[in-house]
């Protein structure tokens, strides 16, 4: 995407220099530009909106499956330390009660 975007830039620096007389008008370089620029899919249609919408949803979706599963992963850990130290405690109690 970065190299996709660096290529667009280019072409839009050299149409601002194009349009502020800095760089002379190759009409063979615009041709190519707007042959390019036809060949880009509207954005503007319901399919790009449509298409759009649900791949926002998906990324959302798993943004938020993630969440859960660190928030299930840390009250997991929580339970497992609390038996942990119950149990120790515990234990002791019993041997005590055992012993004495």
């Amino acid at each position: 995407i970065k190299m996709l975007y660096a290529r667009v830039r280019l072409v839009l620096d050299y149409l601002k220099a194009v349009q502020t007389g800095e760089l002379p008008k190759n009409h063979q370089i615009l041709r190519e530009i707007n042959s390019l620029c036809h060949q880009l899919p509207a954005i503007n249609t319901l399919q790009f909106r449509e298409d759009f919408h649900t791949q926002c949803n998906d990324v959302l979706l798993m943004s938020y499956l993630a969440v859960i599963t660190k928030g299930c992963n840390a009250a997991n850990k929580f339970v497992t330390k609390f038996n942990t130290v119950f149990d120790r405690h515990g234990m002791g109690r019993r041997m005590r009660g055992l012993m004495f």
